[in-house]
Order: structure tokens, then sequence, then C-alpha cells
């Protein structure tokens, strides 16, 4: 065998073995028109359709409708309801498997109605106190953390969660439990927690003599499409 000969054997085993490490460093490459999938992440090669979106890219929501139900207890015993479906917000989780969520709910305070417009008045004047500013006018729920994260796939889960109230110009951290339904690409969250009113420098309102007993529980119910062309199968 020539030298040159040898030459071009050892030549053509190198260029083997370079290309079997590069196989295994950037994955299957598909032939021209099809995708190429790099270390990095997925490309699209010429030709291939538009690249798909990271496994572990954030899904987002828009609360597309909902409620919020204030039970107030009395001091004489029984309860009423104060009700709102002004419920606003955008949620986006981090990574899948993680458990915080960006993002924030809002309620706007002044839509806040029990069925008598007098007590209503006064709930929002004397006690909400609206009309001194935005921190006082809306709640706005924000920094939550769920114990467990949302897992993929359609179904029901139940977790406690944590985040932070601001109400009535003052920030609380506050906690509850929530059960997530996902369906259709769709979601769907209940959640209920308890606070007092004394936490939030609300004085305990009065209504013809009667009073409201300090810890008011709120359940908060709303459905929320995927935003921004999101993942519908990742954290919510």
């Amino acid at each position: 065998m020539t030298a040159a000969r040898v030459g071009s054997r050892i030549v053509a085993a190198v260029v083997a073995a370079a290309a079997a490490v590069a196989g295994v460093v950037a994955g299957p490459v598909v032939a021209a028109g099809g995708p190429t999938v790099a270390a990095g992440g997925p490309a699209v090669a010429a030709g291939g359709g538009a690249a798909t979106q990271s496994p572990s890219a954030p899904a987002g929501w828009t609360v597309s409708s909902g409620d919020v139900r204030v039970r107030c207890r009395m001091t004489v015993g029984g309860s009423f309801d104060a009700i709102t479906s002004a419920l606003a917000g955008t949620l986006r989780g981090g990574p899948r498997g993680t458990v915080e969520v960006d993002g924030e709910l809002r309620v706007d305070l002044a839509t806040l109605g029990t069925g008598i417009a007098l007590r209503d008045d006064h709930l929002r004047d004397s006690y909400l106190e609206i009309e001194r500013g935005t921190a006082f006018r809306h709640a706005v729920l924000t920094g939550i953390t769920l114990r467990e994260s949302l897992p993929d796939g359609d179904g029901r889960h139940e977790t406690a969660f944590t985040g932070t109230l601001t109400l009535h110009g003052v920030e609380r951290e506050i906690e509850g439990e929530a059960a997530l339904r996902r369906r259709d690409g769709r979601l769907h969250v209940e959640a209920t927690l308890s606070l007092s009113l004394e936490a939030f420098d609300i004085p305990p309102p009065r209504y013809l003599g009667v009073g409201v007993r300090d810890e008011v529980r709120i359940t908060i119910a709303f459905d929320a499409s995927p935003s921004g062309g999101a993942r519908t199968n990742g954290s919510p």
C-alpha cells in the first residue's frame, strides 16, 4: 500500500470519528428541508417549520372571568357576603416543576356589593376608604407560591399557597388553599383564605348597631386562558 493511500485512509478515519462525536453532542441531523436539533435547544433548518418552544418555557395565563366573595360573620350571629366580579390579572409560572408564580391578581373594591345599598356605601367609604387612592381602591395579590407545582396534563390539583396581599394601603403575607383544574387548555382556580381586618388597619364594620367579627373568609374563583402563545402543559 502506497504512502498516499495510507494517508488518505488516516484522514478518512479522523473525519469519521469527528462526525461521530458531533452526532453525540448535537443530536440527530435531518436531511435538508427538515429540522436540525442543536445542543442549546431546538432549531429549524432552512425550509423547515417554525421553531418549537423550549420545554422549560413558562406558561402564561390571563384571567377571563371570575368573582371574589368575602364572608363577613356578624357579632350577633349570622353572616353576609360582599361580592364582586371585578377580578383581573395575569400569571406566569417558572420552568416546569417550580412553584413560584409571577404576576398579580387585582380586585376593584369599589364594586363590592352586599345587597344593601346603604351598607355598601358604609363599607366602601368608611371602612375600605377607597377614595384615598389606588392602594385603597384595589386589593392586589402578588408573590404567589404554590406548595406543590401544577403537574402536566388535564385534571384537578389541590395545594396550599402563600402570597403577599396589599389591602387598605397595608402589605401582609397571607396563606390559603387552592384547587386548580386544567381542561382543554384552560385553567380554573378556586382559592380560599382567611384574614384579619385589624391586620390591615380596617376597623370592624358596624351597620345599624350590628358589628362584623374581625376575621373574614375570602373565596376567589376564576377561569384563565393561555396568554402570549404560551404552553398549556406546564406550570400556571
